[in-house]
C-alpha cells in the first residue's frame, strides 16, 4: 500500500510539474502575467497632476503562445495654443518557454508615424524590415514594462526606438504606493544607462505598478496602476 501511495504521489508531483512548465517555462523565470494581472490592466498617465491619458495593458493565453497588447493615448494641451496626442500600440508573441517570437510597433506622435516589425529568426530576433536580419539579441524583454523579470535586465528591447537599449538598473528601496484602498509595498527601481531617467515599481510578486519619466519639456510623466473597475452588475445591484 505505501509503495501505491508514493506512486500516485509521485504521479501528481509530476503532474503538477508538468503543468507549470507549460505555463511558466522551466529555467527561464517567465510567469504568466495572468496570475499578476488579470486579463487587463489599466493605467493612468499623469503630468502635473493632471491625468492627460491611459496605458491599457490586455494578457490572452492561448494553448502555444502567450499574446499582449499594449496601447497608449495621449493628449495634451500646450500653452492653451494647440493641442499634441500621441498614439502607441505594440503586440507581442511569446512562446511557452518565455522567448519573445513576435513584436509590432505602431506609433503616432502628433501625425508622424512609426512603424517595428520584429521577429524571432534562426533563434535571433531581428528587425523585419531590414533587407537582412539585424539581430538585436536572443533573450530579451521590452520595454513595456510588464514583465516581472526587467528589473534583473541589463539590455531591453526599447520599443520606441526598435533598438536595444542598455539598463543599469539601481534598486531605490522601498515605498508605499497607493492603489485605491489598498496600500502596496512596491520596490522602487532606477533603470539606468541608456534610460537613467526611468523610475519604475513593482510590487513583491513582480506586478507592475506603474513609472515615472521626463517629457521632452522637462515635465516629469507619471503613470500609475488603476483599481480594477466594478463591474456595473455590482453597482447596480441593491
Amino acid at each position: 500500500m505505501r509503495i501505491l501511495r508514493h506512486i500516485l504521489v509521485s504521479a501528481l508531483l509530476l503532474a503538477t510539474v508538468q503543468a507549470a512548465a507549460a505555463q511558466v517555462g522551466v529555467g527561464t523565470g517567465f510567469v504568466s502575467p495572468l496570475s499578476l494581472y488579470g486579463t487587463e490592466a489599466l493605467y493612468s498617465v499623469e503630468r502635473k497632476g493632471k491625468t492627460i491619458g491611459h496605458y491599457r495593458l490586455r494578457f490572452d493565453q492561448q494553448a502555444d503562445r502567450l499574446q499582449v497588447d499594449i496601447e497608449m493615448q495621449l493628449q495634451i494641451r500646450v500653452l492653451a495654443l494647440f493641442n499634441y496626442h500621441f498614439e502607441y500600440a505594440a503586440q507581442e508573441q511569446w512562446s511557452t518557454d518565455g522567448q519573445l517570437q513576435k513584436l509590432n510597433v505602431r506609433i503616432d506622435d502628433d501625425g508622424a508615424l512609426t512603424l517595428h516589425r520584429i521577429e524571432r529568426q534562426n533563434d535571433r530576433l531581428c528587425r523585419v524590415e531590414a533587407a537582412v536580419c539585424e539581430p538585436l539579441g536572443q533573450r530579451l524583454l521590452t520595454s513595456n514594462h510588464w514583465h516581472p523579470q526587467l528589473p534583473l535586465q541589463q539590455q531591453l528591447l526599447n520599443t520606441l526606438t526598435g533598438e536595444v537599449s542598455e539598463l543599469n538598473v539601481t534598486e531605490l528601496g522601498r515605498e508605499t504606493v497607493q492603489l485605491g484602498n489598498e496600500a502596496i509595498v512596491a520596490t522602487h527601481y532606477q533603470l539606468g544607462g541608456d534610460l537613467d531617467d526611468t523610475h519604475s515599481w513593482y510590487d513583491q510578486h513582480g506586478r507592475w505598478l506603474g513609472m515615472e519619466f521626463s517629457a521632452r519639456d522637462g515635465s516629469r510623466i507619471r503613470v500609475r496602476l488603476q483599481p480594477e473597475p466594478v463591474p456595473l452588475a455590482l453597482k447596480e445591484a441593491p
